[in-house]
This record gives C-alpha cells, sequence and structure tokens, in this order.
C-alpha cells in the first residue's frame, strides 16, 4: 500500500477532495472514481464522477449531500457513475429536503438517466425531476462555459465514444484538471496546459498497458505536455502500485508528483495557474 500523503488541507480558499481514487475493482483506500470541488468550503459542492460510493464517501469526508448543487460526468462506465441511481433514490426520501440540481456531461446523458427506470424501477428518475440537464458533445477542440464560481472546460479523451476530461478554472484563482479515463491522447494535455492540478488517471503499470487507458509513463508525458504545477496520479487499478508509478511518471514530468487516495484534499486557491482555456 502507498505511504500516507502529506497533503495541503484547505484553509479557506476552493478545495478538492478525493472521493474514490481507485477502479471498479475493489482495493483498500481506493473507491470507485469521485471528486468533490467546493469553490468555498462549506459552500455548494460539485462532483466530478459518481462512482459507486461516492455518495458514502461524501458523508465520510464531511461534505453534507444537502450541499451537492451541480454533478459533472466524465463518460458513462460504471464505475464513474453509477451512484447519479442512488442520488436519485435518495432525493425522492421524505426526510431529504432536496437542493435544485444541475448534471453535466456527454450527449445522452439524460437518456441514460431516464432509461434506467426499465432496470431499477421509478424512483431513481424520479428523484431528477426538475433537474437541469446540460449535454455536451464530445470534440477533440475544447469547450468552455462560465459558471457562478468557474469556468468548465472538456475535451473529449475517445476512452469512449462519449468520454470527456474536464477542466475547472475557480473564479478566485486555482485550477484542477481531471483527465477522467482516457489514452495518452495530447489534447488532454493541452486541457491541462497550466494548471495547478492535474488529476490524471493511472491505470495500469506499464507491462499491462492497454490503449485507452493510461501507465504512468503516459502519465508522466501528458503532464509534461501541460506543464502543469503538480501532477496527482489517480484511477489506480489493484495491479498498479502507487509508488512505483510515481517512480515512472517522474521520468518524464519533472515537477511535483501525488498519489491521490480516499478523502485526500487539495486546496486549489493560489496555485500555479496560466491563461486557462479558451
Amino acid at each position: 500500500m502507498a505511504k500516507k500523503e502529506k497533503l495541503s488541507k484547505a484553509k479557506g480558499g476552493a478545495r478538492w477532495t478525493v472521493l474514490g481514487a481507485g477502479s471498479i475493482l475493489p482495493r483498500r483506500g481506493y473507491g470507485c472514481s469521485g471528486y468533490a470541488l467546493e469553490p468555498t468550503p462549506g459552500g455548494p459542492v460539485t462532483l466530478f464522477d459518481c462512482g459507486p460510493g461516492t455518495l458514502r464517501s461524501m458523508a465520510e469526508a464531511g461534505l453534507e449531500l444537502s450541499a451537492l448543487t451541480r454533478i459533472v460526468i466524465s463518460h458513462f462506465h460504471l464505475d464513474h457513475c453509477l451512484d447519479l441511481f442512488a442520488l436519485g433514490f435518495a432525493r425522492t426520501n421524505p426526510a431529504f429536503d432536496a437542493p435544485p440540481l444541475e448534471l453535466i456531461g456527454p450527449v445522452g446523458l439524460q437518456h441514460y438517466i431516464e432509461g434506467a427506470a426499465a432496470a431499477l424501477g421509478n424512483s431513481p428518475a424520479r428523484g431528477f425531476l426538475g433537474v437541469r440537464f446540460l449535454e455536451v458533445e464530445p470534440s477533440g477542440k475544447i469547450a468552455s462555459r462560465e459558471f457562478e464560481d468557474y469556468k468548465l472546460s472538456t475535451v473529449a479523451t475517445y476512452h469512449t465514444l462519449q468520454a470527456l476530461a474536464w477542466r475547472a478554472d475557480l473564479a478566485g484563482g486555482g485550477s484542477v484538471t481531471y483527465s477522467g479515463d482516457t489514452g495518452e491522447e495530447p489534447m488532454v494535455g493541452t486541457l491541462a496546459q497550466k494548471s495547478g492540478f492535474f488529476f490524471c488517471e493511472c491505470s495500469f503499470p506499464e507491462e499491462l498497458g492497454q490503449p485507452n487507458h493510461l501507465t504512468p509513463a503516459g502519465a508522466g508525458r501528458l503532464a509534461a505536455h501541460a506543464d502543469c504545477a503538480t501532477l496527482v496520479l489517480t484511477h489506480f487499478y489493484p495491479s498498479c502500485d502507487p509508488e512505483r508509478a510515481r517512480v515512472e511518471a517522474a521520468k518524464f514530468f519533472k515537477g511535483e508528483i501525488l498519489l491521490a487516495q480516499d478523502r485526500s484534499v487539495f486546496e486549489l486557491a493560489g496555485d500555479r495557474t496560466g491563461e486557462g482555456c479558451s
């Protein structure tokens, strides 16, 4: 198991909490993909992906479900979005005062949610009645949209036909890029250009590499292309040793390299940022 990182705790600025740094295969300390962005600690929460266990991990991280106002989905593989349906069910519970919610993701997101009724019954879908959907057509060109607390930018990763990587540039300073699942796609590195933090998937060791996922070397090369301040390796399968992955990534990226673990917290405000994405 990787040694525990000494990570910066947010002291009032925007923060990013890792809710799941692993894969669909069980591994202690590494749940399925989920990340929480708080532009203002204690304020509204945006989730980036919502794999199984994300809602429980939110509670363990001290994040209130009632603070969740937006979810950004990278793609429709279950290790990245299954807890959407748990959330829909929770939102129908009379003991929960569900806040307004916005769901952002690839084209087909609303159909994906509504189609679950055939397998799961009507309750999860009812939980999303009145929810605002914003769907993005995956493209090899970076697209951006301004929100109240940050600018979101995205580009296709080609992990699947719908897969997207995402970047948030905070209105108060700081930036974070999340690769989602990807192979070694140069535009993902371009999306992360000068990003303060680049959370980059690192699924398999070199000898088990797959074309639609990254190895440590691939993550290092993308980070070098991005010239980001800090590379944070994440999305580890059990076969990928995080400490060994850091050593391999460092052969290509000479900046700071950290290892994501569940419920590690990163302060975003005040990090190095460039011009962002246009």
